[in-house]
């Protein structure tokens, strides 16, 4: 009998456990989706050190990411939002990302040359919007 209820319990549990971490990765995927709309695909497909590049502006920064949030980082500005980086004075932007071989590569590179490198295919192509 004692058995029977343990088996019970434990199976409850599992459950339990199961749905409360599939109720969970629901909730966390939906705030991404609320943050980022159509873009989210950046979110997830891009890591830290990665390169964006917003072909409209001609700006590039770093991409520095948590679990929730994608940053951009630049020359001018330390840290910007992803959703702000895209949408400019509320108009989308198209912006690509890049994976280079290292981060040191990218320190003081200028637009032009940064170009150049996309044209060589030295940065491997990861999304765009």
């Amino acid at each position: 009998m004692k058995s029977k209820i343990k088996i019970i319990f434990l199976t409850l549990t599992i459950g339990l456990i199961f749905i409360v971490g599939f109720l969970g990765y629901g909730m966390y995927l939906m705030e991404i989706e609320d943050q980022y709309g159509d873009f989210q695909n950046i979110h997830f497909e891009s890591k830290t050190g990665d390169l964006i590049i917003n072909k409209s502006t001609s700006e590039f920064g770093i991409i520095e990411k948590t679990w929730k949030r994608t940053n951009i980082r630049t020359k001018e500005k330390d840290s910007t939002d992803l959703y702000f980086w895209i949408y400019k004075n509320g108009v989308e932007t198209k912006s690509e990302v890049y994976r280079p071989k290292s981060e040191t590569e990218l320190v003081g590179i200028k637009y032009s040359e940064l170009l150049k490198k996309i044209e060589k295919s030295e940065l491997k192509f990861i999304t765009r919007n």
